[in-house]
């Protein structure tokens, strides 16, 4: 049996949160271990389908994003407190002056941090912008994560593919490589992230036991960022799987939260840097 279903960005969170909360690490973190959640919309939504949707507010669980007009920080005013599981019971911590390193030494390989990226390479890596001079939240858990063996899970939607491969990109990422006047929003450098990529297909496979093949990308309109899929399997399998997306069309739309410059913790030294369109830690001209 075949169904071809479209996702919106925010339903294909919702997806991967799901099929990310249900993994047996997962709940065995949750359970007997930490799970640290990075600040970013997607680790909101498996928040939510952990503790429950009151817990946080997807667009507030951010630290940073892209907008039409380029990136842009979530002022603190707006941004929900990071969030560490210790078996199970929240730890809520004040970013940027607390992390999750203030956990990592009681962090080992049950353990897990979920951190998404911005962008999924035809191999399946993937990479995240940093446009903060000490490598953001990604800078501080990498070496940690590699060093102990934490487990790293990276929620990456479709949506988030490109066409060539992360080393073919990195060389060209640095937040001094670009000038402050040819920047939209934030100048960015780039890490990649190493861990357990979960996209839809992945979801669809782990929850139903069908075949997820992508067959388009974005649309117009309420479509901007879709991706269709045809699901293949058995009639059951593929059956409950289309009641089961049909239950989370609708997602709400994630919000932005713009930061002026004097609040943005990515760029604060440089008082010539007033506007969002030219504010960067870019290079001077």
């Amino acid at each position: 049996m075949q169904a071809m279903i479209t996702l919106t960005s925010e339903e294909s969170k919702r997806l991967i949160a799901k099929g990310i909360a249900a993994m047996d690490s997962v709940q065995k973190a949750k359970r007997d271990g930490f799970i640290g959640f990075s600040l970013c919309t997607s680790c909101g939504y498996i928040i939510q389908e952990l503790l429950g949707k009151d817990m946080v507010d997807p667009s507030r669980y951010c630290c940073g994003f892209i907008y039409g007009k380029g990136s842009c920080g979530v002022p603190g005013k707006n941004r929900e407190k990071l969030l560490l599981l210790k078996k199970g019971k929240p730890c809520w911590l004040n970013f940027p002056e607390e992390n999750l390193t203030k956990y990592i030494d009681y962090m080992g390989t049950d353990d897990i941090i979920i951190k998404s990226g911005n962008l999924l390479d035809p191999s399946g890596a993937a990479g995240v912008l940093v446009s903060s001079p000490d490598g953001g939240e990604a800078g501080a858990y990498l070496p940690h994560i590699a060093a102990r063996g934490i487990q790293l899970i990276v929620p990456m939607p479709l949506n988030k593919t490109v066409p060539l491969h992360l080393t073919e990109i990195l060389p060209y990422m640095g937040i001094t490589k670009f000038r402050r006047d040819r920047v939209h929003g934030l100048s960015c450098g780039m890490l990649a992230l190493p861990g357990k990529v979960v996209t839809e297909v992945g979801a669809l496979r782990d929850l139903f036991g069908v075949q997820a093949i992508p067959a388009a990308m974005a649309g117009v309109g309420s479509g901007d960022g879709t991706v269709t899929m045809a699901l293949v399997g058995g009639e059951k399998d593929v059956e409950t799987a289309w009641q089961y997306i049909n239950h989370i069309k609708g997602e709400q739309k994630l919000k932005n939260y713009f930061s002026t410059c004097k609040e943005c913790i990515a760029s604060k030294s440089d008082a010539r840097e007033a506007q969002c369109s030219t504010r960067s830690w870019a290079r001077p001209k």
